[in-house]
């Protein structure tokens, strides 16, 4: 256990917002669009980390980032979508 600053304020970033902040955000979800349409927002999770990666750590695209990302978002547009 490192009780330095830098890894106290890391581990206390993380509790309050990747999880306390992330759980409460899906439980609003969840109440606003109903469990069968929130699960789909986990799929999302994915392209939010490689958004996060291409913006701050320099990720490069490739064709098999950009063919997964396409294919996550079309099957999310495809199963929320209303069907009247």
């Amino acid at each position: 256990f490192d009780a330095t600053f830098t890894y106290i304020a890391s581990l206390a970033y993380l509790a309050v917002f990747g999880s306390i902040v992330a759980f409460g955000a899906y439980l609003t979800l969840l109440g606003r669009i109903g469990a069968h349409k929130a699960g789909y927002a986990t799929v999302m999770f994915p392209v939010v980390a490689l958004l996060l990666s291409i913006l701050f750590e320099g990720l490069s695209l490739d064709i098999n980032i950009v063919l997964g990302t396409a294919l996550v978002l079309l099957g999310n547009v495809l199963v929320l979508k209303d069907k009247t």
